[in-house]
């Protein structure tokens, strides 16, 4: 990779700052927005009030063209759940939650996903569907709205968008996550249908997760779960800190080319994850450029031959693509191939052009 190129994403970079008090805020804000949720939950008496610990890890803040992200930012709500359970892996490879209550004459109940599911729905939508205000209190002293929006297809999908109130722009924290189930791998061994990569043996793992249901909807069946590693977990500081920088530099790319419609933040964020998952820490982390290529690809062309394979085989039911869908591939092809002539040429980067390409202007 060219050092001139490195320079002008360095300098794109710099003009997305976000400035630390404002993500100073905004992890108060969040973390306050959580802890409210989950104290109300409570008093509703919520099966699963208390479960939301890493809540604030799913949240993003966007404010006009710029976003931010946690450290330890996620697209999983692992959900720590109060009730003593235990899993069973038959035959099918497929994951099945227990509950265990002593007082039961039978010993315990199966939990089913469409059950989990439906309940943190359906709390969460009576919860907030009055789009409750709140002020965060002892800190920012900003106010929220919140609302709750949830997806049929795929039923995991959750998002609960706190929109700041008198703010100077446009400005909210957007929680959004799929529910998964956190399983610590001593009390809980990994089946081997959960793949790992190359690069990693399962004792570097202290806990895998258990997912109610793929993203898509993927052959669904009402009681079985998926099992994935959770490589994330691994990632050191340093190696967070530029996986949030790529996450807001895609951001921008999407943002000022209207491919957001079909990526979505949630998407953003979970590229990265899944790379980390696929490949390994050490061989996810790439330099900057060639992250954001990655995602690029993943967001291009292949993502609408994975649909359509996936599609024809079976796997995929009731998924409603976004009829932009192909388009947008199609523009971020493009996008891809610009960055990579920028990223091999011999000659100068010009940095108008590929200020251009993030929605910023060159500054004078």
């Amino acid at each position: 990779m060219s050092t001139t190129f490195d320079k002008c994403l360095q300098n794109i970079v710099m003009q997305m700052k976000v400035t630390p008090k404002e993500h100073k805020d905004f992890l108060y804000d969040s973390a306050y927005i959580a802890g409210w949720i989950n104290t109300a939950l409570k008093q509703r008496r919520s099966m699963l009030a208390g479960s939301f610990s890493n809540l604030p890890a799913t949240a993003t803040y966007i404010s006009g063209s710029k976003i931010d992200v946690p450290a330890n930012f996620n697209c999983y709500l692992l959900l720590d759940l109060r009730f003593p359970f235990y899993t069973e892996i038959k035959n099918d490879d497929c994951i099945y939650l227990h509950s265990v209550f002593k007082e039961q004459v039978v010993g315990d109940s199966l939990i089913s996903a469409v059950y989990l599911q439906t309940h943190l729905r359906n709390d969460l939508s009576n919860l907030l569907r009055p789009q409750p205000k709140i002020t965060c209190k002892g800190g920012s002293g900003r106010s929220y709205q919140l609302c709750y929006h949830t997806s049929l297809y795929p039923v995991s999908s959750h998002t609960i968008i706190a929109t700041q109130l008198k703010a100077k722009c446009s400005t909210s924290i957007v929680f959004d996550f799929l529910v998964a189930i956190k399983l610590p791998i001593e009390k809980f061994p990994k089946p081997a249908s959960v793949a790992m990569p190359d690069s990693m043996i399962d004792s570097e793992l202290s806990y895998w997760i258990a997912l109610p249901v793929p993203h898509f909807d993927v052959n669904y069946n009402g009681h079985s779960y998926m099992g994935r590693s959770h490589v994330w977990q691994k990632a050191t500081p340093g190696q967070r800190q530029r996986w949030c920088l790529v996450v807001r530099m895609f951001y921008m790319m999407s943002s000022s080319n209207g491919t957001l419609n079909t990526i979505g933040i949630h998407s953003l964020k979970h590229t990265c994850v899944n790379l980390c998952e696929k490949f390994g820490i050490e061989k996810a982390d790439r330099p900057i450029g060639l992250k954001l290529m990655d995602m690029m690809i993943t967001h291009g062309a292949r993502k609408l031959r994975e649909v359509s394979i996936a599609s024809r085989t079976g796997q995929i039911v009731n998924l409603e693509t976004h009829p932009a869908l192909a388009t947008d591939c199609s523009k971020m092809d493009a996008l891809l191939s610009k960055m990579k002539a920028k990223m091999t040429s011999k000659e100068a980067c010009d940095m108008e052009s590929l200020s251009e390409m993030f929605g910023l202007s060159k500054k004078k």
